[in-house]
């Protein structure tokens, strides 16, 4: 029940500074297939998060993804960005609401080394970006973390691709020279 509990708050948490970020910048739009849609963001839990066995100390270990399959525009609004500006803003302030110490103390303890490139890669990467990482440079544990993570909070569209990405990366067989 802690898992959905949190899955609910990131759900409401990102959808909450999305709309105050985007009263500033506007919505970042894409074109694709000669359509122009809005970008989103994704959240990816790993570990107890991703297992559904989170308990009251456990920490949220996530990764943040966009969507980004397209020609970026920009946001739409009067103080416009590029969209890489844009959630890498969304994906800053985001981390910070959930961890945020306040009079009533810190809702969750957000761990992102996770994402690609670890401490020193952006706290945001686009789904390609994640995927090239995943098949190119991701470590062996990187590829057993898989295992335990999940689409948790963001679109039904980009959960299905990440869920659809994670299936394939799974089911690759590596290098057994370079497990051993």
């Amino acid at each position: 029940h802690l898992s959905e509990l949190a899955e609910v708050v990131l759900q409401v948490s990102l959808d909450w500074v999305a709309n105050e970020l985007q009263q500033k910048t506007g919505k970042p739009l894409l074109m694709r297939n000669d359509a122009q849609i809005i970008a989103q963001m994704l959240v990816v839990g790993y570990g107890k998060l991703g297992g559904l066995e989170l308990g009251y100390g456990s920490d949220l270990d996530i990764v943040l993804l966009h969507d980004g399959d397209g020609k970026a525009l920009g946001t739409d609004g009067e103080r416009s960005l590029e969209n890489a500006v844009y959630f890498q803003r969304l994906g800053q302030r985001f981390v910070h609401f959930l961890s945020a110490n306040t009079p009533a103390g810190r809702l969750y303890e957000i761990d992102t080394r996770l994402r690609p490139s670890g401490k020193s890669g952006l706290v945001v990467t686009s789904m390609q970006g994640y995927e090239s990482y995943q098949r190119k440079d991701a470590w062996t544990w990187g590829h057993q973390a898989l295992v335990r993570a999940r689409a948790v909070a963001g679109p039904g569209v980009l959960c299905e691709q990440f869920s659809a990405l994670r299936l394939d990366l799974l089911a690759t067989s590596g290098d057994e020279g370079q497990l051993k």
